[in-house]
């Protein structure tokens, strides 16, 4: 066989055996991201209640002089209860993102300043907590890798129900701290 078809065969063989491979992966990356999505949904229906939660987080009360977090409970700036209407558009949302999961984990610290808890009779079933500075969250209510723009759809959940997905969190931790602190204690 002339040199240059060997040459040329491998390339093909190599190529294809590639190809397969890739493919192969790409198939078990959108199953990990629908079976997430799947349990997501599940969640978001078996819930009477689902509370949407925007707080600090202890990095807003990182003193970078000493290296040392401040003693400071966590700081509640808003919390909407979803209503039906809210709950089905939480379920399009999630609905709509593409299966294809996650490849690639963020380079940053995970500071979550939005937290989402889901209730069947006042128990808790599960809780997700979501960090957009790193587009990362983390839920305890799946052993599935999330879609890789599952973000969005957490994205146009928190801007639908009036919260804010980005803020200045740590001038907004210090500001509502000096608030608190000029307030008269009650009695």
């Amino acid at each position: 066989m002339n040199p240059m078809l060997r040459i040329f065969v491998f390339l093909c063989v190599t190529l294809v055996i590639t190809l397969s491979a890739a493919s192969a992966q790409a198939s078990k990356l959108s199953a990990e991201g629908a079976a997430y999505k799947r349990d997501l949904i599940r969640v978001i229906e078996k819930s009477d209640k689902i509370v949407v939660t925007e707080h600090s987080d202890k990095y807003d009360f990182f003193d970078s002089k000493n290296y040392v977090f401040l003693e400071q409970e966590q700081l509640v700036y808003q919390t909407v209860i979803l209503s039906q209407q809210e709950k089905a558009s939480f379920k399009r949302f999630v609905r709509a993102v593409p299966d294809r999961t996650q490849y690639m984990i963020a380079g940053c610290i995970f500071e979550p300043h939005h937290t989402i808890k889901f209730y069947k009779q006042d128990e808790l079933l599960s809780t997700l907590q979501i960090c957009f500075k790193c587009g990362a969250q983390e839920w305890d209510g799946t052993r599935h890798s999330p879609p890789q723009e599952i973000m969005r759809g957490f994205y146009k959940l928190i801007k639908a129900i009036g919260l804010h997905p980005e803020e200045g969190w740590w001038m907004l931790a210090q500001e509502t701290l000096k608030k608190h602190m000029a307030q008269p204690a009650a009695d």
